[in-house]
């Protein structure tokens, strides 16, 4: 009987120590990274890693991604994109290729086709390399992804050429014209912009230099670009991520503490400009937008990525943290399965209020998942994280 009772005692012991790791209640953290670029330690957070420009610091990163075999970071400071030819495998270990710039040391911006000012995202397919230039109103496109560095744009979108920058083409918007565009994604027939300054998502077919949306999201027409009067399903403020599934896509209205999920791809053919969204995270309905912090509010969300339909993850900037959601989900105000850079969902201080370690964020706004690993732009720490997936 006693050996019985020690037996089950081991057992639940074994149990909850399995449930802590991988989670059966919303308050589940992923403890730490085990990687980071751009610091020797996850101790350090200097800009440029307390030194001058080089191959293997960042200043102010917000956004990385993954293609599967490269890596790429939008070094938004140094106004520059870098790209690590295989995943690396170490700490600030140096890129292979420096878009936007002549050379490893140099982060001067610019208005021509090799060369960027304050770019926010960064988005490849395994052929093709698209970048948010923000500060100079345009979405750029590497066809192919480059192999060396200071290569030259093959194509442009909202400018008329590569060394226009104006917003709006210095006027007003239209179907060809970008203001402040803080990230892209392409899912191999449409380009989505997140067309921040003009309130607005644009969904083009084209990828060619003056190419013209057929869709937008978030405005009944392409000539309007002022913030809205109201919250509702078919309006956006500030919007700053978009993302896309085979059927479905994402828009982080950063503006409104929210994200919207539509549940349709923008075709030529169909009408669906001004469309509603149909549900939302971070609010219980879609007239709402306040911030939060807990399991189901956001605060100034900056990016959204997943693997397909699964591990979508938010960068919930303020609250200085990502959640995590195990599927999209199919209903408003769902609450998020994991959380990284917290311990629990109602606490928000950069770095958990203490020194900054490798379970810590502070104003992330980039995020990438492919199903079992998870980087992160920490963008204030000057660093990405890589966390291995559960």
């Amino acid at each position: 009987m006693k050996k019985y009772c020690l037996n089950s005692l081991l057992a639940l012991l074994f149990l909850t120590h399995v449930s802590c790791m991988f989670g059966s209640s919303p308050e589940d953290t992923i403890d730490s990274a085990n990687l980071v670029l751009g610091q020797t330690d996850f101790l350090t957070v200097s800009n440029n890693a307390g030194s001058s420009t080089s191959a293997s610091s960042l200043s102010g990163p917000q956004s990385v991604f993954s293609d599967g075999t490269k890596l790429y970071i939008a070094d938004t400071n140094n106004n520059r994109v870098l790209i690590w030819n295989s995943n690396p495998t170490s700490n600030k270990q140096a890129a292979d290729v420096v878009v936007g710039q002549a050379d490893m040391t140099s982060n001067s911006s610019g208005t021509t086709a090799n060369t960027l000012t304050q770019p926010t995202a960064v988005y490849a397919n395994g052929t093709k390399l698209f970048i948010a230039d923000k500060g100079n109103n345009r979405i750029l496109i590497y066809d192919p992804i480059p192999t060396s560095n200071n290569a030259n744009a093959s194509a442009v979108i909202g400018q008329e050429n590569s060394t226009s920058g104006g917003s709006n083409r210095s006027g007003t918007p239209s179907a060809k014209s970008l203001s402040n565009p803080t990230d892209v994604f392409y899912n191999g027939s449409k380009l989505f912009i997140a067309d921040s300054g003009n309130n607005r998502v644009l969904v083009y077919d084209s990828l060619s230099t003056d190419a013209e949306a057929f869709a937008v999201i978030g405005k009944s027409d392409f000539v309007s670009g002022g913030s809205p009067s109201s919250i509702a399903a078919n309006t956006l403020k500030n919007p700053s991520g978009v993302y896309a599934t085979a059927n479905k896509f994402l828009v982080c209205d950063k503006g409104h503490n929210r994200i919207l999920i539509y549940n349709f791809i923008p075709t030529s053919t169909s009408n669906t400009t001004g469309a509603n969204a149909n549900f939302v995270i971070g609010q219980t309905d879609l007239t709402s937008g306040s911030s939060g912090t807990s399991s189901s509010t956001l605060s100034g969300p900056t990016d959204i990525h997943a693997n397909g339909d699964n591990d979508l993850l938010i960068a919930d900037k303020d609250n200085n943290r990502v959640l995590i959601y195990d599927t999209i989900p199919g209903s408003n105000g769902a609450s998020a399965h994991k959380v990284l850079g917290q311990a629990a969902f109602d606490k928000s201080s950069p770095n958990r209020g203490d020194s900054p370690e490798g379970n810590t964020l502070s104003g992330p706004t980039g995020v990438f998942s492919n199903g079992s690993t998870f980087w992160i732009a920490d963008t204030v720490n000057n660093r990405a994280l890589r966390f291995a997936g559960d």
